[in-house]
């Protein structure tokens, strides 16, 4: 196995994990990491992938891990049009790893936020895709995220771009520990696995507050993706799935998750899929138990790969 960083020349630093023979890789995992945290966090999950043959491209994504110039530029994607610049870095990407590994399938598999960049992704760009994963996704009512863009906005013209707001967190994140009191730490709700809770409080590159501009370019990205018009602009024949914990507050509890794949078979797609894990909560990669959901991606990527070789 091959494990190497490179600084690409806009400025992203890609974390790269390649098996060693290049003619054994079958298929090429475009990842992409949640809010708060960074690519080195899925180093397991990908080593997995690569034990199966395939390839594991992760960018830490603007204002994120080593991509963010400084501590004082995490949380912060750009002044305006933050969103659409963090899904024109995955388009890139895309091609390098296109150009990287010629003819293998290529499937993007994004978590939390990277699953709203990712189904972002899949709107515009969804033709160069072979398949979609989203793991730990939303799907918000509409008017309520119309209300957050709003508060975000106030927030910049009072306090300015990188203002870290107390109450964007709150309304964003405050509630989620709330099932799960008494709470031992503010991140229980990542998961059950208290060694893999206390590694994300030790990171310092991880638990961050996004900056205003951060939050209102999130949440301008949520609109975009539940707009049923947007999503019918997905490939009708791209395959989906969706994964979520069923103690997910994130995707309220297997509600919102289940709001999206509706969403998709309206639009017409036609291979839509969704798990939802009993007991697990948001980073189903990093739960106790999480050998059941790697598995379910290895058999969901060999009919990918599968189906791609008898095209």
């Amino acid at each position: 196995m091959n494990v190497s960083r490179q600084r690409l020349p806009d400025g992203l630093l890609l974390h790269e994990w390649e098996p060693g023979d290049p003619a054994r890789i079958r298929g090429a995992i475009h990842l992409v990491h949640g809010s708060c945290e960074h690519a080195e966090r899925y180093d397991h999950f990908a080593r997995y992938l690569v034990g199966l043959g395939f390839a594991v491209y992760a960018a830490d994504l603007r204002g994120h891990g080593g991509t963010a110039p400084s501590r004082d530029e995490l949380g912060y994607f750009g002044e305006d049009g933050g969103w659409d610049a963090m899904v024109e870095d995955l388009h890139r990407l895309t091609r390098h790893i296109r150009a990287k590994r010629p003819g293998v399938p290529v499937v993007m598999l994004g978590h939390s936020m990277g699953s709203f960049l990712a189904r972002h992704y899949a709107i515009v760009h969804g033709m160069e895709l072979d398949g979609l994963i989203a793991v730990g996704t939303a799907h918000h009512p509409r008017l309520l995220l119309r209300s957050a863009v709003l508060t975000a906005n106030t927030a910049i013209r009072r306090k300015g771009s990188r203002y870290r707001s107390k109450l964007l967190y709150k309304l964003s994140y405050g509630a989620y520990n709330r099932r799960f009191r008494p709470a031992r730490t503010p991140h229980d709700w990542l998961t059950r696995d208290e060694a893999e809770v206390d590694r994300f409080v030790r990171d310092e590159r991880c638990g961050f507050v996004l900056t205003a501009a951060g939050f209102r370019d999130m949440f301008e990205g949520l609109r975009f993706i539940t707009d049923s018009a947007r999503i019918r602009e997905t490939p009708k024949t791209l395959p989906v799935l969706l994964l979520s914990g069923k103690d997910d507050p994130v995707g309220g509890y297997g509600a919102m998750p289940e709001r999206a794949y509706a969403a998709y078979r309206q639009a017409g797609l036609t291979d839509v899929r969704l798990k939802l894990y009993d007991g697990m909560r948001h980073e189903i990669l990093n739960e106790i138990g999480k050998e059941d959901v790697y598995r379910d991606i290895a058999d969901w990527l060999d009919r990918i790969v599968t189906s791609r070789r008898e095209k």
